[in-house]
């Protein structure tokens, strides 16, 4: 593999660090030579014995372009922590840790290494990342997926236009691009993945984007960013509509009582993510204990309407932010690689759920004239469904509380195999 470093790296690691006032980041076990390694209950700085304690540093701090803004350009919604470096975190079997390819497979229980020959997964991001075929490389070895080669063409990198001339880098990005292609391919292993790179993160440049991956012929889209909903956003819809392709998008960040959600998560043709708190508990009978992230995003769209598979609730004639979800609290992050991080880290938010879903919707390769959120709502029974945890102060309505059946933390649930996709 490349030794080539960011000559910007260490200005990167100290905004990524510095941007927000971080959580206790809490100490890193010895490092294992391999992702298989295993660290059993490692104790934290501040931990108590009572409950499950980290093995690793939590992902804390934004993982985001110093010019990020909540309007115009898309909003950074990664959550990124350091600390690994060359070494992959310990794998750990009890109570909380960073999880891996194969703990995301054994909890949402998929088939990852028999299903998805033949599909793909493209993931959107501004800017290149020179790093990720590397980086992808790095995170493939280290959780026993069979490489990118001549062999099994599994990556290839695009721009918007699908031409091979990449736009200008960006460290801060580059970390996006990375988790999405990593996040899809832990779930779907024998996908193959496709980076389309928009020039910018206007959301013209994004949508193009997003149409160039669906000419592309993927079976899911992941835009691992979000743009702030505006009056006259609906004049894009189209751009996010390519039935059969599946377009996925994260929540975003946080309970939102005004109704202003993220795009392209608002629109009706695309599936929301809500992200989840995810970790081993052999108390219960699932092996795993999962509730709704207090971050996570959820709410009313304030200008698109309620697609026709959405049940009508809370929100009325509006849609209703998230459809599903996956694991994306920072208290239970997934295990990355990324140059821009020095190596490995660890990853949190929304947009690695969203990646992770994508990952599932090529894993199931279905091929159906059915509306994917329709196919969703109808197929609970695949479905985990979410009963604990809130991520705002609603007087405990679904709209923002975890309840059974379909709440707005956790949509219909988390992936109980393929069968809802």
């Amino acid at each position: 593999m490349r030794t080539h470093r960011w000559t910007t790296l260490a200005g990167v690691v100290a905004m990524l660090l510095t941007t927000i006032a971080p959580l206790t980041l809490l100490t890193t076990s010895a490092a294992a030579t391999s992702i298989g390694a295993t660290s059993v209950g490692a104790t934290s700085v501040g931990a108590t014995s009572a409950g499950p304690t980290f093995a690793a540093p939590p992902a804390t701090s934004p993982a985001c372009p110093k010019d990020a803004k909540d309007t115009g350009p898309a909003t950074c919604l990664l959550r990124a922590g350091t600390g690994g470096g060359d070494q992959p975190l310990p794998r750990v079997t009890a109570g909380r840790g960073p999880l891996t390819a194969r703990d995301l497979q054994e909890a949402y229980r998929l088939p990852s290494d028999w299903l998805g020959g033949g599909q793909s997964v493209a993931v959107v991001t501004p800017y290149d990342n020179p790093e990720a075929g590397d980086e992808l490389a790095e995170y493939r070895k280290a959780n026993g997926m069979p490489p990118c080669d001549a062999d099994f063409p599994c990556f290839k990198k695009i721009n918007q236009r699908g031409g091979d001339t990449p736009p200008a880098p960006s460290p801060a990005w580059a970390v996006h691009s990375s988790v999405g292609l990593q996040l899809a391919a832990a779930a779907c292993p024998n996908c193959k993945l496709l980076l389309v790179q928009a020039d910018d993160p206007s959301l013209a440049s994004m949508a193009a984007a997003v149409d160039q991956a669906a000419a592309q012929g993927a079976t899911a889209v992941v835009p691992m960013w979000g743009v702030a909903e505006y009056d006259g956003q609906n004049a894009l819809a189209a751009h996010f509509d390519h039935a059969p392709t599946t377009v996925v998008a994260p929540s975003g960040v946080g309970f939102n009582s005004g109704g202003r959600q993220i795009l392209p998560t608002a629109y009706p043709s695309v599936i929301a993510v809500g992200g989840t708190q995810l970790y081993r508990d052999p108390a219960t009978t699932r092996g795993w204990n999962e509730s709704a992230w207090r971050d996570t995003a959820s709410g009313c769209s304030m200008y698109a309407p309620r697609p026709a598979w959405q049940p009508a609730g809370a929100c009325g004639s509006r849609r209703t932010v998230a459809d599903v979800a996956a694991v994306a609290s920072s208290d239970t992050p997934v295990q990355v690689y990324s140059t821009s991080l020095g190596g490995w880290g660890t990853a949190a938010g929304t947009p690695v759920a969203a990646a992770f879903i994508a990952g599932v919707y090529g894993l199931a390769g279905t091929d159906s004239a059915t509306p994917a959120g329709k196919r969703l709502y109808a197929a609970s029974q695949y479905l985990n469904d979410i009963v604990a945890g809130s991520n705002g102060a609603c007087g405990g309505g679904r709209i923002c509380t975890a309840v059974r059946g379909y709440d707005g933390p956790s949509g219909m649930g988390t992936p109980n195999g393929t069968g809802a996709f």
